[in-house]
Order: C-alpha cells, then structure tokens, then sequence
C-alpha cells in the first residue's frame, strides 16, 4: 500500500477513535440544566443524568434566602416525590438522609413511563412557586 493510503486509513481510524471515546461523555446529562426561577430569592436548576444506563432527576439550588422549597413532583399522580430545604447541589444524593428518606442511589427515576418536574417554592411570598419542564 503506498504511503498516502496508510496515512488516510490512519486518520481515519484516529477519526473512529476519537467519536468511541467521546460517546460516553456524551451520555453525563440526559437533559441540559434548566432555571426554575420562584423569584429573585428562591431559584434553581432542574437536570437529568444517567444513572445505571437511566435517567435519573436532581434538583441543584441556584439561590437560596432561606424559605425556599426545593421539590421533585411526579407529573402523572401530583405526589412531592422529593423535597429539600437545603441548598446544596444536585439533590437528592445517595445515602444521604432527606427527612427520614434515604436514597440508594443519586436522583429520582425518570425512567419510561415516569413525568418528573422540579418544582421551586419562596414559601415567604405568596404566589412564588414555579415548575420546570416535564421530563
């Protein structure tokens, strides 16, 4: 084989490589943070990460005066399946203790089947309370 076919076949296979080894960095976030803005007082992001090959929901506080909620509410029933006053990021963890809930592993499913939202509450100012996209 002549010297400039050995050289395309190893760009190109460079080429293949370096899409293999990027693919899984890809796959960090299922969906892009998103700002779920109560008010000026009580605001944070809504994203998905995947979790043992699933989506999984976190709730990362952005802002935080002191009487914000942070909430995980499954769309389809209405039910609070997560809820923090904390302001530390990406909740829930797992094995960490969120009243009387321990989670065993990070995130909230968001598998087929299940609508999540983030939901952001100023419980000082009648009226502050958002919701981020269904997921």
């Amino acid at each position: 084989m002549p010297r400039k076919g050995f050289i395309r076949v190893g760009v190109l296979a460079l080429g293949a490589c370096a899409m293999v080894l990027a693919a899984p960095g890809l796959a960090n976030a299922s969906v892009s943070p998103t700002p779920v803005v109560a008010d000026s007082a009580c605001q944070a992001l809504e994203l998905t990460k995947i979790v043992d090959g699933h989506d999984h929901m976190f709730v990362d506080p952005t802002v935080d005066t002191g009487n914000c909620y942070y909430m995980i509410i499954d769309m389809n029933t209405g039910d609070t399946v997560f809820l923090t006053v904390s302001s530390a990021g990406d909740q829930p963890q797992a094995g960490v203790n969120y009243g009387g809930v321990v989670y065993n592993s990070p995130g909230v499913y968001d598998g087929p089947g299940v609508s999540l939202a983030v939901e952001v509450t100023d419980s000082g100012v009648p009226g502050a309370d958002r919701f981020g996209p269904k997921n």
